[in-house]
């Protein structure tokens, strides 16, 4: 049985602009982090992770 649809929260007054300020922030925020958002640093980072799998397969295929 489907469970019962909570109400979208809304933001208002001094909420609304706390939320407008990090977001605003946010980019800044991500370079204090070091966290780079860019598609070629996403892509070189899963290119690196699967370079793991790959190391496995073959010396799996090897024996």
């Amino acid at each position: 049985m489907a469970r019962e649809i909570q109400p979208t929260p809304v933001l208002e007054g001094q909420d609304a602009i706390d939320f407008l300020i990090k977001l605003e922030t946010y980019p800044q925020y991500l370079k204090e982090k070091g966290i780079v958002l860019s598609r070629k640093k996403i892509e070189e980072s899963a290119k690196y992770f699967k370079s793991f799998f790959k190391k496995e397969e073959e010396k799996s295929e090897n024996k």
